[in-house]
C-alpha cells in the first residue's frame, strides 16, 4: 500500500520541484515537464478521456501552434528551429498536466503552495545574503556592482524569476487567507522578494511586477487592511532603497535615462534597442503576412537587406595590443597560469596564447590570439582585473595600428516579444499573441467595472492574481526575453495548471 501511495505521489512531488528546477536551469525543468506529460498523456488514454482537447484555451493555443509548423515549413531555417517549434506543443499540454493532479486530491494545491513559499524564501534569502556578502550562500559571486543574480549565477535572471511566479504567490495567499499565520509570513516573504526584484536592477521585471502589483490591489475584492498594508509597506521600501542605496539610484535613474534617450552624441531614443527593433521590423517588411521563419532573427540580423547600426558608435580594434576581454557579466580577477609564447616571437590569428583561470575557479582555459603580429612585451601581473593588455604586439606592415568598425545590431533576439514576433512569424502570429493580451485586458477591465459599479466581480481574487500575471508577461511597452526560449515558455505556462483548477472548483461550488 505504502508503495502504490508513494507511486501516485509522484507526479505530485515532481512537480513541487519545477519552482526549484526553474532555477537549476530549464534542462532540469524540462525533464521534469516531458515526464509529467507523458504520465498525464498515458493516464488519458487508459481512461479513455482527453478532456482538455475539448477547452478553448488549448483549441486556441493548438491553431497557435499549427501555425508555427506550416510558418515553419516554409521557412529557410527549417533545421535550425525544427526541434523547438516542433516540441512548443508540451507547453500547450504541460498546464492541464498541471490540472489534472491538482483534482487528485484537494490537499495538493496546499502542498504545492507551501514547497513555492520555501522556494521563494529560500532563493529571496540567497539574493539578499549575495547582497550584503558580494557572493551567495553557494560562494557564487556577483557578476556586476549594481546586478544581484543569486543562485543563477552568470545569467542575470534573479528578477525575471521572482516577477513570473509573484502573481501566482500571492493568489496562493489569498486563497489561503484564513490561516492568518501563514499568511503574515508569506506576506513578509512576498514583500522581500518584491523588494529583491528592484534590487537585482533588472528594470522590466521590475516595472511589470510593480504594474502587476498596482493592478491586484485595485482588483481583488475586499482586504482593505491588506491593501493598504501592501501599499504602503511597498512605497516605502521602494523609496528608501532608491535614495539611500547607490547602485540602484544610478541604474534606474542615470543609466535609464541614457539606455532611453541615449548619450548627447546619440540622435534617438532606445539608442541600445533601436538597431535591433528596426533589424526585426525590416524582416516584417520583406514578409509582412508570415515573417521569415521562426527563431529567424539570429540567423538574418547580418544579412545586408536588414541589417541596422548603432549611430555614433564605432568598434575600435587596437592592432598593437591583446587584451583579455571578459563579458559585461563576467566580473570575476583571472590568474595567467601559463604563456606559450615570449617576447620576439611572430603570433597569428587563432594562436594559443596562455592558458588562464577565474580566481574562484580551479578550472584551466585556453586564450587565443584575435590578432597577428610580434610580440613586442608582456606584461605580467599577479592577476588581471577587468579587460586588461596583457601583450604589447608590432602588427604586420600595410596594418593600421588602429581600425573602426560600425557596431551592428545583431543578436540571438530583438529583446521584445511583439516586434520578434512580427519578424519572424508575421502579422498573423502577431494576430495570435496580440489578441491574447487585448482579451485579457478586457477581462481585467470588466472585471474592474463590475467590482466598483456592480458590487460584484467576474473572477476569485486568486483567479485575478494569475490572470494579471499573463497580462504583465505579454505587456508590450518594456524589453522582454526570446519568444521562443524555453525557460521563458515554461515558467510562463506554469500558472496556468492552477488558474484552470481553481476557477473549475470555483464553478463547481457554484453549481
Amino acid at each position: 500500500m505504502t508503495i502504490l501511495k508513494l507511486k501516485n505521489n509522484i507526479p505530485l512531488l515532481l512537480l513541487s520541484l519545477l519552482p526549484a528546477a526553474f532555477v537549476a536551469g530549464p534542462l532540469v525543468a524540462e525533464l521534469i515537464i516531458n515526464f509529467l506529460i507523458l504520465l498525464f498523456l498515458y493516464n488519458c488514454k487508459k481512461d479513455k478521456n482527453f478532456f482538455f482537447l475539448k477547452k478553448k484555451i488549448f483549441i486556441f493555443f493548438l491553431f497557435f501552434y499549427i501555425y508555427l509548423i506550416l510558418n515553419l515549413l516554409f521557412s529557410n531555417f527549417f533545421e535550425e528551429a525544427a526541434l523547438n517549434i516542433f516540441s512548443y506543443i508540451r507547453f500547450i499540454i504541460f498546464p492541464f498536466a498541471v490540472f489534472d493532479i491538482l483534482t487528485k486530491n484537494e490537499k495538493n494545491l496546499k502542498f504545492l503552495f507551501l514547497v513555492l513559499s520555501a522556494t521563494i524564501f529560500i532563493v529571496v534569502f540567497d539574493g539578499y545574503y549575495q547582497l550584503i556578502f558580494e557572493e551567495n550562500s553557494l560562494g557564487f559571486k556577483k557578476y556586476r556592482v549594481d546586478r544581484i543574480s543569486g543562485f543563477f549565477r552568470e545569467d542575470l535572471i534573479l528578477g525575471s524569476y521572482l516577477s513570473r511566479l509573484l502573481p501566482l504567490f500571492l493568489g496562493l495567499i489569498l486563497f489561503y487567507k484564513n490561516n492568518s499565520k501563514l499568511t503574515i509570513i508569506n506576506l513578509i516573504i512576498f514583500l522581500l522578494a518584491f523588494t529583491l526584484i528592484l534590487l537585482t536592477g533588472e528594470r522590466a521585471s521590475f516595472l511589470t511586477a510593480s504594474l502587476a502589483l498596482i493592478i491586484i490591489i485595485f482588483q481583488i475584492k475586499s482586504y482593505l487592511y491588506l491593501r493598504l498594508v501592501l501599499t504602503f509597506t511597498t512605497v516605502i521600501l521602494v523609496s528608501f532603497i532608491v535614495v539611500f542605496v547607490p547602485n540602484v539610484s544610478d541604474r534606474y535613474f542615470n543609466q535609464l535615462k541614457t539606455h532611453i534617450l541615449g548619450s548627447k552624441n546619440q540622435n534617438e531614443i532606445l539608442p541600445y534597442y533601436m538597431p535591433m527593433f528596426k533589424t526585426s521590423l525590416k524582416m516584417f517588411d520583406e514578409n509582412k503576412l508570415f515573417g521569415m521563419g521562426p527563431k529567424s532573427f539570429r540567423y538574418l540580423c547580418n544579412d545586408k537587406r536588414f541589417i541596422s547600426y548603432f549611430e555614433n558608435e564605432r568598434n575600435i580594434k587596437d592592432n598593437t595590443v591583446l587584451k583579455f576581454n571578459r563579458s559585461w557579466k563576467e566580473l570575476r580577477d583571472i590568474d595567467i597560469v601559463k604563456f606559450y609564447v615570449s617576447v620576439g616571437e611572430t603570433i597569428n590569428i587563432n594562436d594559443k596564447i596562455f592558458s588562464y583561470r577565474f580566481l574562484d575557479d580551479d578550472d584551466i582555459y585556453d586564450y587565443f590570439s584575435d590578432k597577428k603580429g610580434i610580440i613586442e612585451k608582456i606584461i605580467f601581473k599577479d592577476k588581471y582585473i577587468g579587460n586588461v593588455n596583457v601583450f604589447h604586439i608590432t602588427p604586420p606592415e600595410n596594418t593600421p595600428k588602429t581600425e573602426y568598425s560600425l557596431i551592428n545590431g545583431c543578436n540571438t533576439h530583438p529583446h521584445n516579444f511583439y516586434i520578434q514576433i512580427l519578424g519572424e512569424i508575421g502579422f498573423i502570429g502577431f494576430a495570435f499573441i496580440f489578441s491574447l493580451f487585448i482579451y485579457l485586458f478586457y477581462l481585467l477591465i470588466k472585471n474592474f467595472f463590475l467590482k466598483y459599479f456592480k458590487k460584484k466581480t467576474l473572477f476569485a481574487d486568486t483567479e485575478t492574481c494569475i490572470l494579471v500575471g499573463f497580462f504583465m508577461v505579454l505587456w508590450p511597452l518594456t524589453t522582454s526575453g526570446n519568444f521562443f526560449n524555453n525557460w521563458i515558455n515554461l515558467i510562463s505556462f506554469y500558472p496556468l495548471g492552477f488558474f484552470l483548477y481553481i476557477f473549475n472548483k470555483k464553478k463547481e461550488n457554484e453549481k
